[in-house]
Order: C-alpha cells, then structure tokens, then sequence
C-alpha cells in the first residue's frame, strides 16, 4: 500500500497539468484562429453582408428571384451573400481568401491586373454569368455566390483600402461605444451598436433621389471601388486612435448608405441578367 501511494503521489501532478491543459486549451485554440485570420478580416460581418442579400432580394421581381433561387439550389439571399466568409472554415477554399480586397497606396490609380482580386474575380463572375444559359448549373451557382458576397465587400471601403495598414486591421482604436482595430469596427460593431437593420436601410432609401438611385443601378465594378475608396477620408477622420459619439454617428450613417447600395446593385446585376429572361 505505501508502493502504491508514492507512486500516486508521483503521479498526481502530472494528473493535475493534464486538467489545467484540459481547461484551458480551447482558449488556445480561439487565440490560434483569430492569430491565423488577423491579417484580414471579413468585410460586414454575417449581419451586413446577410442585410444586402434582404435588400438584394426586395428590390427584385418575383420572376427575376425565382430564377435565381433555382440556381442557387436551396440557399436564400441571406446565405448565398455569406456564402464566401462561411466557407473560410474549410481550407479547401484558402484559394480565395484574397479574392475579398485590394489594396492601394493612397492617390495610387488601379492597374489592369491577372491576379485575383475583388475587382478581377468580381468583374470576372458578372461577364461569365451573362452566358449563363451556356453554362453549367453549378458554375451559375458559383458566380452567383461570388457577385453576391463580393459586390458588398467592394462596398466596405476598408476593402479597397491601404496595404500599409492591411486595410484598418492593423490599426487598434478606443471609444466608449466600440473597440478594437478600425476594420473590425467598420465590418460589424459600428452596424450593431446602432441596430442597423433592414427597416432603416429602406427608410434612407426612401429619402434619395430617383436620378441618384437609377445612377447607383448602373453596372460598372471599377466606379464601385473608386466610389468606396473617396470614403477613406471619413474612415480615417479621427485622432489620437480615439472614435467619438460624433464619428460613430456620422459613419453609422456611411455605413448604412453603402448597405443599401450594395444591396441595389446585386438587384440590378440580377435584374439585367435573368430579367429579360423573365419576360415573354
């Protein structure tokens, strides 16, 4: 008996490591994830990219929106604009983890390029998709997920933004109401601080000119992105890495704009796309 209590003894803290490894490993885990993903983040977070998909599909036809549900094989709106973010989880899709973003120096003009970027892969899906009735239902799909997530990407300015800062992640500020680095404010807190919904979307829609929202429906992906980086500005228009009630206000209000307009502009992809089809 005395044998078996030394080697208890002897025994016990390595049993005691064990349980603290135990207790504390999933928070290792959780730092490793958000370690691996720093570099970027995603752009409007579950609740605003699945907020353009519900203006997307508010402002279509019923015709246009069933065709586009068919091809979309069960997914709704709402998850085919989160469809790229959601699918980070899998590695088989690292490939297109730099499909989300570009970046450019500040007063630099964008380069026709071959890499894939937002702009390329986005321009890319909204061309192919014009022969859909030639392609695959599967490759349908695909661009279909593509212009759905990237189109609100392209509407997050800090996507289109500066690789010095790695568009605002590398950029840590403080206020009362919302903290963290400047990306990760301008994706999902900023919006969720101030209720941000699809109801007050519709509401500021409502208050802009006919001329300006016919304007917005216009299909063009470079004036998009040179739209979204003239916003950098305001993004950037605090001092002391310090956001007061005054900034999160008047971006709050940026914010929700840029929603709605992506949200029309997937509608008026969709609409020039399958809406002829549509008619007799």
């Amino acid at each position: 008996m005395q044998l078996i209590e030394i080697i208890i003894q002897n025994l016990q803290p390595i049993v005691d490591k064990l349980t603290y490894m135990k207790k504390i490993f999933p928070a290792i885990l959780l730092m490793l994830t958000f370690a691996g993903t720093s570099q970027r983040l995603f752009a409007w977070g579950k609740t605003g990219h699945e907020l353009t998909g519900s203006i997307a599909f508010h402002f279509l036809d019923d015709s246009t929106k069933k065709i586009v549900l068919d091809f979309l094989g069960g997914l709704s709106f709402e998850e085919a604009a989160q469809w790229m973010d959601d699918s980070r989880s899998n590695s088989y899709y690292d490939y297109m983890r730099t499909w989300h973003y570009l970046d450019m120096d500040k007063g630099e003009k964008y380069e026709p390029t071959s890499e894939r970027n937002i702009l390329t892969v986005l321009h890319s899906a909204i061309s192919e998709l014009k022969n859909y009735k030639s392609l695959k239902p599967k490759d349908v799909k695909r661009d279909l997920l593509l212009i759905f997530h990237l189109v609100g990407d392209l509407h997050q300015p800090l996507h289109c933004g500066y690789a010095v800062d790695k568009g605002g992640n590398a950029i840590t500020v403080t206020s009362p109401f919302v903290s963290g680095n400047l990306h990760s404010i301008w994706d999902t807190q900023i919006l969720e601080f101030k209720k941000i919904n699809i109801d007050s979307c519709l509401e500021l829609y409502n208050t802009i000119d006919p001329a300006v929202i016919n304007d917005m429906n216009k299909v063009n992906e470079m004036k998009w992105m040179y739209e979204s980086r003239s916003l950098l500005d305001t993004v950037y228009s605090f001092k002391d890495s310090f956001l007061d009630k005054q900034y999160v206000d008047n971006n709050a209000m940026v914010i929700k704009k840029q929603l709605l307009v992506a949200g029309l502009r997937i509608a008026a992809i969709l609409k020039k796309t399958f809406g002829e089809a549509a008619k007799p």
